[in-house]
């Protein structure tokens, strides 16, 4: 029974720590919204690894004009800082990563990029819907269980995701 109290408290501090970067994602969207609504998107993304460092990245255009995804620009800012992925490594993200073919999208499925990294876990504050949920293979999402923060990641994400239930 210790040990399952001890994971159990594991998991609700991990969470709280998710759901204040969360809180953090949301700002940094609503900032961009408000600094160039054409440049940046209204996704964004943290890489956090098991020693608690961070990098942040958001949905924004390249010089293509093709959008890097968020969890595309939170690793690679991630591997400028910290250089490569540890192991237990887990993104934190608005929105629950991509599975389909985009044509704006700068390179691969973000599902496919994580795939790659071999990142085992996403916490997400919103399940897109309109996504291939068991495209994944390789990590688990997770969503917030935090009701304000799911809808604040919901009501950003239904700007774009139209006609969704």
């Amino acid at each position: 029974m210790k040990l399952h109290h001890a994971i159990q408290l594991i998991r609700e501090t991990n969470e709280a720590k998710y759901d204040q970067i969360l809180v953090k994602l949301c700002d940094m969207i609503d900032t961009g919204q408000e600094n160039d609504d054409q440049y940046y998107g209204k996704v964004a993304a943290c890489v956090i690894d098991h020693d608690g460092n961070v990098a942040y990245g958001i949905n924004h255009r390249d010089e293509d004009q093709k959008r890097i995804h968020a969890e595309r620009a939170a690793i690679a800012a991630y591997a400028s800082k910290y250089d490569s992925l540890p192991d237990n490594t887990t993104i934190i993200t608005t929105l629950s990563p991509c599975t389909e073919h985009m044509s704006d999208r700068h390179g691969a499925s973000c599902t496919d990029l994580i795939d790659r990294f071999h990142i085992k876990q996403v916490y997400c504050g919103y399940i897109d819907p309109t996504q291939n949920k068991h495209a994944h293979k390789d990590f688990k999402i997770v969503e917030t269980s935090n009701p304000e923060i799911r809808e604040k990641c919901k009501a950003i994400a239904d700007t774009f995701l139209k006609d969704v239930d």
